[in-house]
Order: C-alpha cells, then sequence, then structure tokens
C-alpha cells in the first residue's frame, strides 16, 4: 500500500464548496421567504382585511339607516307616491350590508382555519431548516479545513517531488568527461 494520496483535484473541491455556500444561502433565502409570505398572509387577514371588512360594515350599516331614514321622510311628506328610488336604494344598502356581512363571515372561517392548514407545512420545513441552518454550515466548515488539509499535503508532497537527487561529481580538470 502506498504511503501517499493522489490529490488531483482540489480546484474541484473549492468549486464544490463555493457551490455549497450558494446553495445554503438560497435555501435559507427560500424558506426565510417562505415563512414572511406566511406571516404577511396572517397579518393580512388580521389587520388588513378585518380592519377594510368591519369599516365597510359600518359605512354600509350608515348608508343603509341613511336610505331608510330618506324612505321613512318621503312616504311621510307624501304617503300616495311609490317612492321607487328610496325603495331601490334601501334594497341596495341591505345587499351591501348582507355582502359586507357574509365577507366578515369568510374572513373570520380563513382566520380560524389558516393556521390549520399552513403550520403543518411549515412543520415540513423545520428538517430542511436543521439541515441548511447546522448540518451544512458544519459540513461547509470541515469541507474549508480538509481543502486546507489537503493544500499543505499537497505543498508538501511537491517540495519532496522537486529535490533534485544529488549531482555527481564531474572531473573538469584533466579528465575525461
Amino acid at each position: 500500500m502506498s504511503d501517499q494520496a493522489k490529490v488531483s483535484s482540489i480546484d474541484a473541491l473549492e468549486s464544490f464548496r463555493a457551490d455549497l455556500i450558494q446553495y445554503v444561502e438560497k435555501a435559507r433565502m427560500a424558506m426565510e421567504n417562505a415563512e414572511g409570505e406566511v406571516r404577511r398572509t396572517r397579518t393580512w387577514l388580521d389587520v388588513d382585511r378585518t380592519g377594510y371588512w368591519n369599516r365597510q360594515m359600518k359605512h354600509r350599516v350608515k348608508l343603509l339607516d341613511q336610505a331608510e331614514a330618506e324612505l321613512y321622510n318621503v312616504t311621510l311628506t307624501s304617503p300616495r307616491d311609490s317612492h321607487s328610488v328610496q325603495k331601490m336604494a334601501v334594497a341596495k344598502a341591505k345587499r351591501d350590508v348582507m355582502e359586507a356581512e357574509e365577507k366578515i363571515r369568510r374572513l373570520k372561517y380563513w382566520r380560524q382555519t389558516f393556521d390549520n392548514r399552513v403550520t403543518p407545512l411549515l412543520r415540513q420545513m423545520d428538517p430542511m431548516l436543521f439541515i441548511v441552518g447546522q448540518h451544512l454550515p458544519k459540513g461547509i466548515h470541515a469541507l474549508t479545513e480538509m481543502i486546507k488539509t489537503l493544500q499543505a499535503y499537497a505543498e508538501k508532497s511537491n517540495v519532496s517531488h522537486q529535490t533534485p537527487p544529488p549531482a555527481e561529481q564531474t572531473e573538469t580538470e584533466g579528465g575525461a568527461l
């Protein structure tokens, strides 16, 4: 068995190390982006949409009250007219309030359901997060140390192979070459 290892491509190891570092960064960013999207969606449901539809509900109820008050006033001032414009306004305002109520019901459903649907999916990412966050950086460090060791070994090996053998003495004075 030989006492020497044949180290022929430290550059390939360095290239692999560089690619691995890029992979770790891209994977980490992708997982952080996924988690960020989940947080943003949760905030969108809890803050943005909830606030929007609660404001819409108040506004639409106010418009309904105004339409009903207008219909009531017109009915008192001219009881014999059909008041179809005011009746249509009340009907539209009621539809708008019902739409807002439906949106609030759906929003409540999704706020309750969101975590139940998303949490198992996020948990599936945990092993990958552990690998990318713990194992691969340790592997990169170990690979870096191995490359350093191999480079030192290659340099030592090259130095021992490059020392010329002792030169034979030649006679330059009066002797034949």
